[in-house]
């Protein structure tokens, strides 16, 4: 593993290492491969990006452990991804993306 990244929280890094729902939520996220999680979640609540999933996704890019086309460090990046997902994104979801840009 390289040292480059920020080194994941604990929970994250139990979730990476046991691939679970968490981490199924935030990969998608990035590889673009939210409607496959949409498919496997009955609730409609859950089938919607929450700041967790969100959050989660942010620590695996700046882990470095992922790479994604969607980026959370600029404006541009976030507005892609608010863009991309649309609906998809809760409206907690939303604000959260660009909290530090307004």
């Amino acid at each position: 593993m390289n040292n480059m990244g920020m080194p994941l929280k604990p929970d994250d890094m139990q979730s990476l290492l046991t691939h679970d729902r968490r981490y199924q939520r935030a990969s998608a996220i990035l590889t673009d491969q939210w409607q496959r999680i949409m498919a496997d979640e009955e609730l409609a609540y859950r089938q919607q990006i929450t700041i967790d999933d969100l959050r989660f996704a942010k620590a695996l890019l700046a882990s470095e452990l992922l790479t994604s086309s969607f980026e959370f460090e600029h404006y541009a990046g976030v507005q892609h991804l608010r863009q991309h997902y649309g609906s998809h994104l809760t409206g907690a979801a939303q604000k959260w993306l660009v909290q530090k840009y307004l």
